[in-house]
């Protein structure tokens, strides 16, 4: 199965609270095309997402309401876990978890932040990759749910 873990567009540098921070008239067009790109290199499937978990942070609750416009997505979820300084371990046992809830999925989708994305897949793929996203970035990760590990297919930065 495929993981697609992005990191969420431009945010404007100050606002009330970093969970307030909204995107940038740039970050929408940086998530537009994200979602575009995943869609014309058929990276998703015609039957779209299985599950987008988002952090629930402004703007990566706006980055996915910008690739709900493109993408069909079966099911999403609001979670703590996928936070900036989220413990990737444990969010990698979650996702486990709704994985083996799910009836035979083929993709899933974690919008969240740096640090977190980074070190997330590492966690997936047990290597030391620490990949760095620029803002509306996706990492492809080709998942096998039964052994818990992944491998780094595809690190789409945009332009």
């Amino acid at each position: 199965m495929k993981l697609l873990i992005m990191r969420h567009g431009e945010a404007e540098l100050a606002a009330q609270s970093d969970m307030l921070r909204p995107l940038t008239p740039f970050g929408n067009i940086q998530t537009e095309h994200t979602a575009k790109w995943l869609l014309n290199n058929n990276i998703i499937a015609e039957s779209g997402v299985d599950l987008a978990l988002v952090s629930p942070y402004l703007r990566t609750r706006q980055t996915f309401n910008q690739l709900d416009q493109h993408i069909q997505f079966k099911e999403v979820e609001y979670s703590q876990d996928i936070l900036p300084s989220s413990i990737v371990t444990l969010a990698h046992d979650y996702i486990d978890t709704k994985i083996s809830m799910l009836d035979d999925p083929q993709c899933l989708m974690i919008v969240s932040h740096m640090p977190f994305v980074s070190y997330f897949i590492d966690d997936l793929c047990q290597k030391m990759i620490s990949p760095l996203f620029a803002t509306a970035s996706v990492a492809v990760v080709d998942y096998d749910p039964c052994r818990s590990v992944g491998e780094l297919f595809i690190h789409f930065q945009g332009n």
